[in-house]
């Protein structure tokens, strides 16, 4: 705490220098309030089959401004918040009232404040740091820490909570809990934009064991330490090349006692019986120009490496891919053009064979080609998958997805309208293999959508009508479904407001039960009152209506949210 208080102290010392000098100031961004409201009527009565989906009421706070003070300070603000806690650190763990600091760490608030001075940055509250590929990036931490660049040297760190402690609860719903867990980034290098990177980063998480009480089986408190090496360089021609090489000291239970025989390093982490250590490695190579790139990247991942920052990361896997991106021809006029950018590769999963290797064709291939003034044709691929091992199950996870893509565009205008008509056509395949019998689901899936949009230019009308067809299969189950959608936009009251009607109807039916009917309507609209302040209104209502696939037979729910608000909009 002492800490952070110095690093706010410092803040408002360079705010003070910089309002010394007395340079031009200037202000840019949003602030906002918005209240909803949500109301669920469900018929037959006391029939619970649907559950509310919000609070009944709930009022949001949006507050981004970035002040500017001359050219060498500015203090942006990112502060985005709600009253009522709806996320697992609300009523649904039993915590009625939050007290303040569990209000500002709680992780579905945002409370952010980067003063910056000439090359020295603080980083206040709530942020989202990316270090590296393999140390950490991907996790929101609520802290205080620093990224200073003087000359080309680069020095950053950062600490806080990830994590709030979260005790169990029994429900509805039930909760499992969570430890408290406090994380530490820090990096140190040298960098010269459009010529190299040089940098070493540490980064380490903690749970706090006395944070959660009676916690279910499956729950452990954990500690891990991640230090990696990246390094890139851009040469002449359009050459590059990066790498990172990391390594992880990681503890999966706390709980258990010290082991000087396992993986330690003192001062940061000490081995316990269930410490792990392993190292990981990510590299790319390659050459870029003005209508031809190709490059190489290569990533490997130990069957123990564990990073605090990216902690869903999948390990034990070794992936190889080929990059790259063509501008095969284009005319003078650019009327015709074709563009395709593609990836493939392999992943070969399971690489300490605990269990048997597995490997998985990876790929995505995106394919644009305009023909003329009218016609274009954009045709996507995308196949991507993983595997693990079996664990505590007789068989590993595995999880395949594949889906193509087939979209032509025709457009045409006169001089009082534009007109776009779309059909897309896309059809998905996901495998799924069952832990236990190691039997293979395919889940496919074919979806097509049909759309017209016309826009006249004179009055600003644009309406727009949809039509899509879905139907997925599965070994015994099917599903069918057949939406209707059209929506209008214009503008009113001399162009200070912009209205949108939108309605959707939806058609649904599983196997040879009787059909799902449901009616959706939707009104927005933006009155600018002045050049700055905006309001916003959205009213929506969702009737729903079930076959006799549910018990009780042709139950009902009805859904609305109105929801409304002021944006004010700083700066000229």
């Amino acid at each position: 705490m002492r800490k952070q208080k110095l690093i706010v102290l410092l803040a408002i010392a360079l705010s003070l220098q910089a309002g010394a000098q007395k340079p031009a100031f200037s202000i840019s961004g949003m602030a906002g309030v918005s209240y909803e409201n949500y109301g669920l009527s469900r018929k037959p009565t006391g029939w619970t089959g649907f559950t509310p989906r919000k609070p009944w009421n709930q009022v949001r706070f949006n507050f981004t401004p970035t002040m500017q003070f001359g050219k060498d300070f500015s203090l942006p603000f990112n502060f985005n918040f709600a009253m009522k806690p709806t996320n697992f650190a609300g009523p649904y763990t039993g915590l009625q009232k939050q007290s303040f600091g569990q209000f500002i760490t709680n992780p579905m608030n945002s409370f952010g404040l980067n003063p910056k001075y000439k090359w020295a940055e603080l980083q206040l509250g709530t942020q989202y740091l990316n270090y590296s590929n393999l140390s950490t990036g991907d996790i929101g931490v609520f802290g205080a820490g620093f990224d200073l660049r003087p000359g080309a040297y680069v020095i950053k760190f950062f600490t806080g909570v990830s994590q709030q402690g979260v005790n169990f609860f029994t429900g509805p719903p039930t909760t499992n809990g969570a430890y408290k867990r406090s994380n530490w980034m820090f990096s140190l290098g040298r960098a010269k934009e459009g010529k190299y990177e040089l940098a070493l980063n540490f980064v380490k998480a903690k749970d706090d064991t006395t944070t959660l009480v009676a916690p279910v089986s499956g729950i452990k408190p954990q500690e891990g330490f991640t230090m990696s090496i990246v390094s890139k360089a851009w040469f002449k021609g359009g050459w590059y090349y990066s790498a990172e090489a990391a390594q992880s000291i990681y503890t999966k239970d706390l709980l258990l006692p010290l082991d000087s025989a396992k993986a330690s390093f003192k001062p940061f982490i000490d081995g316990h019986a269930s410490t792990v250590k392993d190292v990981a490695a990510d590299a790319a190579f390659g050459r870029k120009s003005k209508n031809f790139d190709l490059g190489l990247r290569l990533k490997y991942l130990g069957a123990g490496f564990q990073t605090p920052g990216y902690p869903f990361m999948l390990p034990d896997r070794f992936d190889y891919m080929l990059t790259t991106r063509i501008n095969a021809w284009k005319s003078k006029e650019g009327s015709y053009k074709m563009n395709i950018v593609a990836s493939g590769g392999q992943r070969v999963n399971n690489v300490s064979n605990t269990t048997l290797r597995a490997k998985q064709f990876i790929g995505n291939l995106n394919w644009f080609t305009q023909f003329n003034d009218h016609w274009n044709l954009n045709i996507s691929f995308n196949n991507f998958g993983f595997q693990a091992p079996g664990g505590i199950n007789p068989y590993g996870i595995r999880n395949v997805s594949t889906d193509l893509g087939i979209n032509p565009t025709w457009t045409w205008s006169n001089e009082k309208m534009v007109n776009l008509l779309s059909l897309n056509y896309t059809y998905s395949k996901y495998d799924e293999r069952d832990v236990f019998t190691g039997l293979v689901t395919s889940n496919n899936t074919h979806t097509g959508l049909l759309s017209y949009v016309p826009t006249f230019l004179k009055s600003g009308i644009s309406p727009d009508f949809s039509l899509m067809y879905f139907l997925n299969k599965l070994p015994g189950f099917k599903t069918t479904l057949i939406t209707f959608s059209s929506g209008v936009a214009f503008p009113a009251l001399k162009k200070k407001m912009n209205l949108r009607i939108q309605g959707q109807y939806t058609y649904s039916k599983n196997n040879s039960f009787t059909g799902n009917n449901n009616l959706i309507g939707s009104l927005n609209s933006d009155w600018k009152l002045n050049k700055k302040l905006t309001w916003t209104t959205f009213i929506s209502t969702n009737q729903f209506h079930y076959g006799n696939e549910i018990t009780p037979n042709n139950a009902r729910y009805l859904e609305s949210t109105i929801r409304t608000g002021f944006q004010y909009k700083f700066g000229k």
